[in-house]
């Protein structure tokens, strides 16, 4: 069956998940056509239901599969196209995205769910606030990954928690509920030597955009320190990087702050 490529456009911004999904229960026939908004409500999808509905709605569960088909293959296909994303001066030439900017539209396009990782947040309000307008607006969930530092000997490990994490709720998440689920190492709460710090800093996007960068969470890491970075859209490196950081709680490497709302 011939699909007019022009049909699979309104798909264009929804998770490639979420199209897998779709045609699997489309072609096992757990949902049948017509497909509206509330057959997709029903079946668990919440998010660009106009998109769905606009590209599937009035057709066939052959034509659908066929629609589906078209939008996987074609993203499949596509190859990764890192963008440079940059913070501080730079060439009058010079092309890169800015820093900030980019965390921003990231955080203002989440629909699905985000995780982000950090080493250093340093009074993060400012950045994280587009998150918490997204997570509210939207409905998902967020999972941060948090460094803390190696406790010292004589100090509970409760306390320590509560000290680092505690404190990073207060000074960087100021917004109330809804909270991220923040996770940490596990390792953290040993005293050193060796020593370790969970030293990344990356976000990943409804599982298909990932952004990788040198620069904290901080202002001097989004506007005035030179900081490197480069952004993926593409689902398959974007899963590989999620699966990394959730294949560390399956692993009881990290840990979860349970209490981020206490004093």
């Amino acid at each position: 069956m011939t699909v007019p490529p022009q049909q699979s456009v309104g798909v264009r911004d929804v998770s490639t998940q979420v199209l897998i999904r779709l045609r699997d229960a489309i072609t096992s026939k757990h949902l049948k056509a017509p497909i509206g908004e509330a057959t997709l409500v029903g079946f668990g999808i919440r998010h660009q239901l106009a998109a769905l509905t606009q590209a599937l709605g009035g057709h066939s569960s052959p034509a659908c599969i066929a629609i589906l088909d078209v939008a996987i293959h074609e993203r499949a296909s596509r190859k990764p196209s890192p963008e440079l994303v940059w913070t501080g001066p730079e060439a009058p030439t010079a092309a890169a995205r800015d820093t900030a900017v980019a965390l921003r539209q990231l955080f203002d396009g989440a629909r699905e769910s985000v995780i982000l990782a950090g080493y250093s947040f340093d009074h993060a309000r400012d950045v994280l606030a587009p998150l918490h307008a997204s997570m509210k607006a939207h409905g998902f969930a967020a999972r941060f990954f948090v460094d803390v530092e190696q406790i010292e000997r004589g100090i509970a490990p409760a306390d320590h928690l509560r000290k680092q994490l505690g404190g990073f709720v207060a000074q960087s998440w100021p917004f109330g509920a809804p909270y991220p689920r923040i996770h940490f190492d596990k390792r953290s709460l040993i005293p050193g030597p060796p020593y370790c710090s969970l030293h990344a800093k990356c976000v990943v996007v409804d599982g298909h955009k990932a952004f990788i960068s040198s620069a904290n969470f901080t202002q001097r890491g989004q506007e005035r320190n030179i900081e490197v970075g480069v952004l993926v859209e593409d689902p398959n490196f974007a899963s590989f990087l999620a699966a990394q950081w959730l294949g560390l709680i399956d692993a009881g490497v990290v840990g979860e702050y349970t209490q981020p709302y206490a004093p």
